[in-house]
């Protein structure tokens, strides 16, 4: 029995043809065996790039739009944060069309994403109004019932009653 480290018995191995030494590397934009090599410069601005070329995928606003529009339903949903509820809304809304349209263009791949971020960005422009009405309405309340207030019992129980 041989080992793996002996050579094999018969005919020696045949060494393939000579592999001369690779020549220096020549000037930019120059391979080294001295042909020109084209340099990758990107697409024009919304043009595709050419085959062979990777497409940059722009999905960043799309999450943005989903992520701002939850934000924003959450902040909606406790009525009292109605100004934060609108601000993130009217981002997720923008956010929301703009990655749409980046999804019709081949340009990003998360259509649905952007969709949903949109939808959730008008539920949250929603929610803050009515939070916006609640709290005007919970003021003009406690306004009217200091108003009406003859004793200072009843001045204190229209500050501990809201």
């Amino acid at each position: 029995m041989t080992s793996p480290f002996e050579p094999p018995s018969g005919e020696p191995p045949n060494p393939g043809p000579a592999n001369p030494a690779a020549p220096p590397p020549g000037p930019y934009g120059q391979s080294p065996y001295g042909a020109p090599m084209p340099a990758y410069a990107p697409p024009p601005y919304g043009q595709a790039p050419p085959y062979g070329y990777p497409a940059t995928v722009r999905n960043g606003l799309g999450t943005a739009a989903l992520v701002l529009g939850i934000l924003g339903v959450v902040s909606g949903a406790t009525m009292f944060l109605f100004f934060i509820a609108f601000v993130l809304g009217v981002l997720a809304v923008i956010f929301g069309l703009i990655g749409r349209a980046r999804a019709k263009r081949a340009e990003a791949t998360n259509k649905t994403m952007a969709t949903w971020g949109f939808a959730l960005g008008i539920v949250a422009l929603v929610l803050s109004i009515i939070g916006l009405v609640v709290v005007i309405h919970v003021a003009q309340d406690r306004r009217d019932c200091r108003e009406r207030a003859v004793t200072p019992t009843q001045f204190d129980a229209c500050n501990n009653t809201f």
